[in-house]
This record gives C-alpha cells, structure tokens and sequence, in this order.
C-alpha cells in the first residue's frame, strides 16, 4: 500500500466516526425529546458504539431504530422506575437541607447523608444498568437492577469513571460556546467512552449468562 493510499484511508475512517458521532449525538437528543424515551434513545446510542468498536459495521439509520424500537416499552419502565427514584431521592435531600438550615441535628443529618450515598449508588446502578440491558434485554427487572448494582461494585473504578465522565457532558451545557459541543457530539462522545470502558464487563456478563444457564 502507497503512502497516499494509505492517508486516504487513515481519513475516510477518521470522517467515518466523525459522521458516526454527530448522526448518532443527533439521533440520541432528538428521540429524548419525548423525556420518557431518554433510556431507549441512550441504551440505542450505547448499542450503536459497541458494535462500532468491535469493527462492526452497522448502519446508521436503521441500526439506531432497529435498537430503539427492541423492547422501548420496557426500556422506558426502566426509565420511569429510575427517573422517579431519583426524583423522590432529591426531594428528600431538599427535605433533609431545608430542616437542618432551621434546626440542624445529628438525625437530620444522618438521614441527609445517607440519602445522598443512596442517591450516588443509584446513579452508578443507572449507568451500569445500561450495560446489563445489552447483554439481558429481556431479564426480570429486579435481577436488572442486582446485576447492575453487583457490576457497579465489582467494577468499582470503572464506575467511578463511567459516573466521572457521564457527569462531565453537562458541564458542557454551561456556556453557549460548549453547548454546541453537547448539541453536535457530545452525548455520543459520552457513550463512545463508555462503550470502550465496559467492553470486558460486557464479556463478563456474557460468560456469567453462559455459566448460569
């Protein structure tokens, strides 16, 4: 292979993922818009980059909806039963912080505390979640939501950084200029990283299911 053909090709796969990253981001943001298909649309998203990394080629467009649609009913049950735990997690951590401001004691601030570490664990079951998904769509949700959280502690660095990164997108939704970052690619930045941090917990659970049968 000539040197020109081979920057030819180092830059078609280069426009490849940038195409890859910007389409999916796109696709990802728009299908959240209804709130309660936001799991769907990221468990579709995080679909899409596993495969890409294991240099599958799957297309864009119907590769994403072929994701989106499998099991959307459920996926947004998953979502739901999230959404309102946290929901409910903050509300009482607003609880906690309102009657301390007033009248601090050492409950209260038992009670804030420990709701914040349930609602920090509960955000690391939510991401690990995601990976449990693509490997058991279709499991019972209590064992969805043990194996994510055995995941989460099994894999205790991973999923710091998993929750490091995942709470960095939304930094870029501070200033205007960053914001077009979130817009075009960021999102997909996001599950790109993820995609590549949980390829070995994806083959974990794979053989865990294999052993298990």
């Amino acid at each position: 292979m000539n040197f020109e053909k081979l920057v030819n090709s180092k830059i078609n796969v280069f426009a490849d993922w940038i195409i890859r990253l910007v389409t999916i981001n796109l696709m990802v943001i728009v299908c959240s818009l209804p709130v309660i298909t936001i799991y769907p649309a990221i468990s579709a998203g995080y679909n899409m980059f596993h495969d890409y990394t294991k240099g599958e080629n799957v297309k864009l467009f119907s590769g994403f909806f072929g994701y989106f649609k499998k099991d959307i009913t459920r996926k947004m049950l998953i979502g739901f039963i999230i959404g309102f735990s946290v929901t409910l997690g903050f509300l009482n951590v607003r609880y906690y912080s309102t009657i301390l401001e007033t009248s601090p004691s050492t409950f209260y601030q038992i009670g804030y505390y420990v709701t914040l570490a349930l609602l920090a664990a509960l955000y690391a079951v939510s991401v690990c979640s995601i990976v449990v998904v693509k490997v058991y769509p279709r499991t019972r949700l209590i064992t969805l939501f043990k194996l994510s959280f055995i995941i989460a502690g099994k894999y205790y660095f991973r999923t710091l950084v998993l929750l490091i990164v995942n709470s960095a997108v939304f930094l870029l939704l501070i200033y205007p200029p960053t914001a077009m970052i979130f817009i075009f690619m960021g999102v997909s930045l996001v599950l790109l990283v993820d995609s590549l941090i949980t390829r070995d917990i994806v083959f974990f659970l794979s053989n865990f299911g294999d052993k298990n049968d």
